[in-house]
C-alpha cells in the first residue's frame, strides 16, 4: 500500500513538472508543437492500429489512404490537447476569449431567461475539455460529469483546478454524483457531459449501424425530469482556435412510453455523433473502445 501511494505521488509530480514545461512556449507554439509530435509518433504507436481498424469499420467507403489521413490528422489534435492542456486557464483571459468561438448559444440564453436549465452533451471532438469553459464564458452556471482519474492525487488536483477556473460542481460518473446531478438540473443550471464511449451496463443503439453500448442516463433525465438536452460539438478551427457549436433542443415525448422514449432519444443522441463523425472524422478520438471488436 505504502509503495502505492509513493508510486501515486511520483506520478502526480511529474504530471505537474511536464504541464509546468508545457507552459514554457505559450500556447499557439505549445499547441504546434503537441500537434507535430502527435502526428510525428502517434501513427507509429502500436494502438493506432485499433483506430484504423475502427475508422474502416465505421466507414468502409473510405480508402486505406483516406484513413491514413484522418489517422495522421486526429494525432495532430490529439498531440495539441496535450500540450494545450497546461494553458486552459489562458482561454478564461478576456484577451483570449477570440480562441472560441460559439455558435448557436441564442436557445440557451433564451433558456436561462425563461429560468430553465438541462444538459450539454458531447463527444471527444476537438479539445474537449473546452466544453465546461464555453458554458462559464457563456455566463452558464452548474457543472460537468468526469471520470475519476486512478490515482488519487492527480484527480484532487484536476478537481481544484477545473473548479477554480470555472467554478462548476464536479459530478463524478456515476452513482456517487448522481444526486448533484439532479439537484443542480432542478435547480434550472446546466450540466456539461461527454456521452460517446462505451458503457458495457448501458443500453443498446446503433452507431455506424454498428451495435453500440450507450448510456441511457441523458435519456433518462429527459423522459423522467423533463431535462431539456443540447447537443453540441467542439470543433478545432485553426491551431488553438476552436468553434463550439450548440444544435437545436431535444425533448422528450410526455406522452410517449417512457421505456420507447428513453431507447429513442438515446439513437438520436447517437445519430448526432455520427454525423458530427462524419463530417469531421479526425476531429474525434478514435482511439475510444466504442465497439466490441
Amino acid at each position: 500500500m505504502a509503495n502505492k501511494d509513493f508510486q501515486y505521488r511520483v506520478e502526480a509530480l511529474l504530471l505537474k513538472v511536464t504541464l509546468a514545461l508545457f507552459r514554457l512556449p505559450g500556447l499557439d507554439r505549445a499547441s504546434a508543437i503537441g500537434g507535430w509530435l502527435g502526428r510525428s509518433i502517434g501513427p507509429k504507436l502500436g494502438i493506432t492500429r485499433r483506430a484504423r481498424r475502427r475508422i474502416a469499420r465505421a466507414m468502409p467507403e473510405l480508402s486505406e489512404a483516406e484513413v491514413e489521413r484522418v489517422v495522421v490528422a486526429m494525432w495532430d489534435n490529439l498531440g495539441r490537447v496535450a500540450f494545450e492542456y497546461a494553458h486552459l486557464d489562458k482561454f478564461y483571459r478576456p484577451e483570449e476569449r477570440h480562441r472560441i468561438e460559439v455558435v448557436g448559444i441564442e436557445e440557451l440564453h433564451a433558456h436561462v431567461k425563461a429560468g430553465r436549465g438541462g444538459m450539454l452533451l458531447s463527444g471527444h471532438f476537438g479539445n474537449f475539455e473546452l466544453l465546461p469553459i464555453a458554458m462559464h464564458l457563456e455566463g452558464l452556471e452548474g457543472g460537468q460529469i468526469y471520470r475519476p482519474a486512478n490515482n488519487p492525487y492527480v484527480n484532487a488536483w484536476m478537481l481544484d483546478m477545473r473548479s477554480a477556473e470555472t467554478g462548476a460542481v464536479q459530478i463524478p460518473k456515476g452513482r456517487k454524483g448522481a444526486r448533484d446531478l439532479v439537484t443542480l438540473l432542478r435547480e434550472n443550471k446546466f450540466v456539461a457531459m461527454l456521452y460517446d464511449q462505451k458503457m458495457n451496463d448501458g443500453i443498446e443503439a446503433k452507431m455506424f449501424g454498428i451495435p453500440s453500448m450507450t448510456t441511457p442516463a441523458p435519456a433518462g433525465l429527459a423522459v423522467r425530469n423533463g431535462t431539456v438536452l443540447f447537443p453540441v460539438c467542439i470543433e478545432r478551427k485553426s491551431g488553438a482556435h476552436f468553434r463550439v457549436t450548440v444544435y437545436p433542443q431535444i425533448e422528450a415525448d410526455p406522452g410517449a412510453d417512457p421505456a420507447s422514449e428513453i431507447v429513442r432519444i438515446t439513437q438520436v443522441l447517437n445519430d448526432f455523433l455520427e454525423a458530427r463523425i462524419r463530417e469531421k472524422p479526425e476531429n474525434w478520438f478514435w482511439l475510444h473502445n466504442r465497439w466490441s471488436e
